[in-house]
């Protein structure tokens, strides 16, 4: 037993000769092996998932406000096009304000209405799907016309269906009532269907020119912003960074008074990551507690191996194997047995994340340094677990092991 492919040689013999125990054995770092992988590859998946439903949202967004602590000046209508104009990479910037009024249909039912005053950058930003008519534009904005885009829970709410372009709709709101002409039908997002179905009562959504809903509800829209969100594509993000505080500062006379405040809207990529990666890794940490319970195992079973085989290691020893020879024998077969369990605990955990990922719709991939890691730490489990009872067989006197019955 002079090399290492004797001591490989005798550990193989020595699983084949107790498949059952062995496969017992396996079987706790297979279970180990693949539930950290799949907890991992579900988690990635999940981020991945995520992520995409973010970006599919629509274009990212940075905001800009005026800190009121230090300067009571507004964003007026001509500063927020110069600022548009001089910001490049960018698809435009919206001020925003909510008009709450109610309205009636032709069957006298009174609803209450949550309405949305932007710029026609927002269809970018909140990746708007219009099925019937248009979204508002930049000459709607610009001469203010008073035009709604409203959403399929709208329409059907008070109009009964929902091809209702071009008609048109009587809205109260600070005591004021002014008409409104429908230019186009959205499809309901969650927020649209959780308005309208919380409570009692029904709150109907829709959007509109901000000039506009300003101008009928008797709003100086010079005097009614300190704060607008630009929308732009996420590669783009940095550079306008760069430029959007000089800009904005220079446009407003506020150089140097530290009262212009910028916030990435990648912040919430950010934090969503940090969450889904905090549960993916807590899991991971609960689920690796199993790999804990297969390494005793192996350890267990490695002592009863030794116990076994006590006269056998006697004869050995007394034959003149060496310490070493014995340590690295047993190292050798729970090594084996642990790297065994690992590479099908690899595949199972592989094919279960697969099958799993395809049922819920996630993404799924696979990073190959995750997999040599695992194998890495299979086999380090049998090395670590295997250690004390090679050392056990190692260090028996042989006198004492001979007469071991």
């Amino acid at each position: 037993m002079g090399t290492f492919g004797e001591y490989i040689k005798s550990a193989l013999s020595s699983i084949k000769n107790n498949k059952g125990r062995s496969f017992l054995t396996m079987l706790g770092i297979i279970i180990g092996i693949s539930a950290v992988l799949i907890v991992l590859i579900i988690g990635d998946g999940m981020k991945a998932t995520v992520n995409s439903e973010i970006d599919s949202m629509g274009a990212s967004s940075i905001s800009v406000s005026l800190d009121d602590t230090k300067t009571d000046k507004k964003f007026t209508r001509s500063q927020l096009k110069d600022i548009e104009e001089s910001i490049d990479n960018i698809y435009g910037i919206s001020p925003s304000f909510t008009v709450w009024g109610n309205t009636s249909n032709n069957r006298g039912e009174a609803f209450e209405l949550y309405i949305s005053g932007e710029s026609e950058a927002s269809e970018t930003a909140s990746g708007v799907k219009v099925l019937h008519g248009r979204y508002y534009n930049a000459s709607d904005v610009e001469d203010g016309k008073q035009v709604l885009v409203i959403s399929q829970t709208f329409a059907r709410h008070i109009f009964g269906y929902e091809e209702v372009v071009g008609e048109t709709l009587d809205v109260t709101a600070y005591d004021i009532t002014k008409e409104f002409t429908i230019i186009g039908v959205k499809e309901d997002t969650p927020i649209d269907i959780a308005f309208a179905g919380f409570g009692e009562d029904i709150i109907l959504t829709a959007s509109g020119p901000y000039t506009s809903l300003a101008e009928a509800f008797n709003f100086d829209v010079d005097d009614m912003f300190n704060s607008f969100t630009i929308y732009l594509d996420s590669e783009n993000r940095n550079a306008v960074l760069a430029k959007t505080r000089s800009v904005v500062e220079n446009i407003t006379g506020l150089r140097g008074e530290n009262a212009v405040k910028i916030s990435s809207g990648s912040g919430f990529d950010e934090t969503t990551n940090s969450i889904l990666d905090i549960i993916t890794s807590v899991v991971a940490i609960i689920a690796a507690i199993s790999l804990l319970v297969g390494g005793i195992g192996v350890m267990n079973i490695m002592t009863v191996s030794v116990t076994e085989r006590t006269r056998e290691i006697g004869i050995r020893k007394s034959l003149g194997a060496r310490t070493s020879s014995i340590l690295t024998q047993f190292l050798a077969e729970a090594s084996i047995l642990t790297f065994t369990g690992g590479v099908i605990g690899i595949i199972f955990g592989l094919t279960v994340s697969f099958i799993i990922c395809r049922i819920i719709d996630f993404s799924f991939s696979v990073n190959p340094v995750l997999v040599i890691v695992v194998v890495a730490i299979s086999t380090g489990i049998g090395l670590f677990f295997g250690i004390y009872p090679a050392k056990r067989a190692a260090n028996l006197d042989p006198i004492e092991a001979l007469r071991n019955e």
